[in-house]
């Protein structure tokens, strides 16, 4: 299984026809991002290496820092060397030195700016980078794709299969009959065309057109990289799921449990309530006891006191009896009476 970076699988097509070229090399013009839509990523995980030509600094940082193995020039590929105007698009992918493409561009309103690049042509660059087996050079600059070819001596550096963006900018418009003349002349052969890119071969490489007899297919047994990281971020949606519906789980536990501390502190209040309501009426009851033994208290005071009160009314009355004259007059015979009533 081999993972496809490439925008129009051109990464599938070469790799069917140069996956037993161990440790190979290619040269990539316009790399761009080191991985997305990237024709040579693929190769570079397969332990291959080569020369990036970026001209956009953020890209040659980003290659620099993934791709430690190439060599990744900041500067543009053309005709001649010194610089040139790039027109660096606000979406990766667009910038060019093409006026045509540039033109098109600013006509549609899409946004951008233009800065000044350092040129270098490929002769040059192969001269002083290349070893004597390039395996595949790959093209793809908006637009400036001639420039580029004039720029190579391709009698002297013989890629073993050449790649070019063939189409306007964005547009299905074929443009190759611009350049192609420049490959042919050099015995190079058209194999395979994908609707975006054209595929060469040299002469001498003839034996590799048979893999380009047919389109990418279940065969090459590759899947793309967007497809991988769909399925990444399908998982881990998968996964975030999961862990959520673990997290709610546990919260409708510690709910229900916080629910069930809740009713027991009810019953609890409840039960405590009841006690306070009986010991309230077992307090009031006391108190009506305490009022009845109280108020029993004082009628029994009161008795004693009327009591007390015809006692002493008593005693008066008998010491105003035995102080009467006719108490004292009556005393002999109280005496004979009880003198009588002893027993003999």
């Amino acid at each position: 299984m081999i993972i496809s970076y490439a925008q129009n699988f051109e990464d599938v097509m070469l790799w069917r026809a140069l996956k037993d070229v161990d440790c190979g090399f290619y040269i990539d013009v316009g790399a761009n991002d080191p991985s997305a839509d990237s024709v040579t990523r693929l190769f570079y995980d397969k332990g291959w290496r080569g020369i990036n030509i970026e001209p956009i600094s953020l890209h040659i940082a980003d290659l620099k820092r993934e791709r430690v193995r190439d060599i990744n020039l900041c500067c543009a590929a053309g005709a001649f060397a010194g610089e040139i105007e790039l027109w660096e698009s606000d979406v990766r992918g667009w910038a060019t030195a093409d006026r045509e493409a540039i033109e098109a561009h600013v006509a549609k309103g899409d946004t951008g700016r233009f800065a000044r690049v350092p040129v270098a042509t490929l002769s040059a660059i192969c001269e002083e980078y290349a070893p004597l087996n390039i395996h595949f050079l790959k093209i793809d600059v908006e637009g400036f794709e001639q420039a580029v070819l004039e720029g190579m001596d391709l009698e002297r550096f013989r890629p073993w299969a050449v790649v070019v963006e063939a189409t306007r900018p964005n547009l299905t418009e074929e443009v190759h009959t611009q350049w192609e003349h420049l490959l042919t002349s050099s015995r190079y052969f058209f194999v395979y065309g994908d609707g975006l890119n054209r595929f060469y071969l040299a002469q001498e490489r003839a034996e590799l057109a048979t893999w380009f007899k047919y389109p990418p297919n279940v065969f090459d047994d590759f899947v793309k990289l967007a497809q991988i990281e769909s399925e990444s971020r399908a998982a881990t949606a998968e996964a975030v799921a999961a862990l959520t519906d673990k997290h709610a789980a546990a919260l409708t536990q510690q709910v229900a449990q916080a629910e069930a501390r809740a009713q027991e502190a009810a019953a609890q209040a409840a039960q405590a309530e009841a006690r306070a309501q009986e010991a309230a009426a077992q307090a009031a009851q006391a108190r009506a006891l305490a009022a009845v033994a109280a108020m029993g208290e004082a009628m029994a005071k009161a008795k004693a006191q009327a009591a007390q009160a015809r006692a002493d009314v008593a005693e008066v009355r008998i010491a105003a009896l035995t102080d009467s004259t006719s108490w004292r007059i009556t005393a002999p015979l109280r005496w004979l009476v009880r003198r009588l009533k002893r027993p003999a």
